[in-house]
């Protein structure tokens, strides 16, 4: 018994780390391991800028799909406009919670928009900040979304019609039971991250699981679901507490 896991990798952008991202990417394909991948439709937050960036962002993108990675929409342009949390009250910042119905409605057609101009829109949403609140859920169900990567716990469940599979994780780290996603920034990662990574799929690479497949998976009814939701939830809620109080630098 053990573990599955996701792997996500947020803001693939044109102008990401790709020094750091495609070698790792060529490694994970190599132990067979598809990724989430987070892509901003149209990215507008010049804090991911990092590198050149590549005119064949597109073709990737549908390279990578077609390879087995599940394509993600990852907000619409990763602007930060609100100072909430959302409902999981992990980063008080949000592209999307605390805007009003309409507004959010409008980003999440934009961004879906660009991506099915593009060949790559799938019913799967990825909140910048991770935060997001019940009309970016509506909104999100009108437009036909289906999932979102985000929640608590250890197993999918429903809210506002829309499937949470639970992201918890920011690194590599064993687990024996229930479904773990794994949250990667590449763009601040370090040769440390790296190789960590890397030797944590090499050992568990049979473990991995498709977003998607989950996606689609029926919900079990699963005896400790709720208490271990609760537990999760109440542990991000003191780690937002504990960060707020640390002095700023």
């Amino acid at each position: 018994m053990g573990a599955r896991y996701i792997l996500r990798f947020d803001d693939i952008t044109p102008g990401m780390a790709w020094s750091k991202f495609l070698p790792l990417k060529r490694y994970l394909e190599a132990h067979g391991v598809n990724c989430l991948l987070g892509v901003v439709p149209e990215c507008r937050d010049a804090k991911l800028d990092v590198e050149p960036a590549r005119d064949d962002f597109y073709d990737l993108v549908r390279t990578w799909q077609a390879g087995g990675d599940t394509i993600v929409q990852h907000g619409a342009y990763h602007v930060y406009e609100t100072p909430e949390a959302g409902l999981l009250g992990v980063n008080p910042r949000s592209e999307f919670a605390g805007l009003p119905y309409p507004e959010q409605l409008r980003k999440i057609q934009t961004g879906k928009a660009i991506l099915q101009k593009e060949g790559v829109w799938t019913p799967y949403f990825m909140a910048p900040g991770h935060s997001f609140d019940l009309n970016t859920l509506r909104a999100l169900k009108s437009e036909g979304f289906e999932a979102i990567t985000d929640g608590v716990g250890f197993h999918p469940y429903m809210l506002e019609g829309i499937k949470l599979i639970p992201q918890l994780l920011g690194r590599p780290f064993a687990f024996p039971y229930g479904l773990v996603t794994i949250c990667i920034h590449v763009n601040s990662f370090d040769d440390k991250k790296t190789r960590a990574l890397m030797q944590f799929v090499a050992r568990h690479r049979h473990r991995f699981v498709r977003f998607h497949e989950v996606a689609r998976e029926p919900l079990e009814n699963h005896p400790l679901a709720s208490w271990l939701r609760l537990l999760t939830g109440g542990f991000l809620k003191l780690l937002r507490v504990s960060r707020a109080s640390l002095p700023s630098r």
